[in-house]
C-alpha cells in the first residue's frame, strides 16, 4: 500500500491548519480493528496512562468523539522530525537503532533515538535508520485483560517491506 501524494497533502493540509495542534499517529489500514483503526498509544487508559511502558498501538478513540490524552501529538513536532507528546511532556524513542527494539517514552532531548520522521510513503522511520519502520504487531490482544472492546497490538521496529505494509503504515489524523 502506497500513500506517496496523500499522506504529504494530508499532512500539510493538517500543519497549515491553526486549529489542527493535536493529531492521532493511525495505521492506514484499519486491520480487524472492530472500533475504529489503530493509533499510537502510550500503555495504560488516558489519564492513568504508563510513559515508562512506551507506545504501543492501541484502538483510536475518535468513535468516540475525541482523541483520548494517551494517543495525541502535537502536529508541529511531527514536522520537526519528532513525535512529542505535550500532555505528557515526552517523545518518542527507538530504545535500539535495530530490528525488534522498541519505542519507548523519554524527556525530548532531540538526540538520534528521538529523530522520527513520516515519509511519503506513510513509514515512521528513525532518520539514522530508515529502512526500519515503526510496525504494529500481527497478534491482537484485548484490553482490561480481555474483557474490553478495545485492541492492541505491540509495536516494534522492523525492516521495512511490502510483506509488513498494512502494519507500517501510518497517516495523521487531526483529533
Amino acid at each position: 500500500m502506497k500513500l506517496t501524494a496523500a499522506v504529504t497533502v494530508a499532512f500539510t493540509a493538517l500543519a497549515s491548519t491553526a486549529t489542527a495542534e493535536s493529531v492521532e499517529v493511525m495505521l492506514s489500514d484499519r486491520l480487524d480493528g472492530n472500533l475504529d483503526f489503530y493509533c499510537l498509544d502510550i500503555s495504560g487508559s488516558k489519564e492513568n496512562a504508563n510513559v515508562e511502558r512506551g507506545l504501543q498501538t492501541h484502538t483510536c478513540y475518535g468513535y468516540q468523539g475525541e482523541a483520548g490524552i494517551d494517543q495525541v501529538f502535537d502536529v508541529a513536532s511531527v514536522e520537526e522530525g519528532k513525535l512529542y507528546m505535550p500532555e505528557w511532556d515526552v517523545c518518542a524513542t527507538v530504545s535500539d537503532l535495530a530490528a525488534g527494539a522498541g519505542i519507548e517514552l523519554a524527556a525530548c532531548d532531540g538526540g538520534e533515538t528521538q529523530n522520527i520522521t513520516l515519509t511519503e510513503d506513510g513509514h515512521l522511520s528513525p532518520v539514522s535508520a530508515m529502512e526500519l519502520c515503526f510496525t504494529a504487531g500481527e497478534e491482537t490482544t484485548r484490553g482490561r485483560g480481555g474483557t474490553s472492546d478495545h485492541q492492541i497490538k505491540s509495536l516494534t521496529l522492523q525492516a521495512c517491506g511490502d510483506d509488513l505494509a498494512q502494519y507500517q503504515a501510518w497517516e495523521l489524523r487531526a483529533e
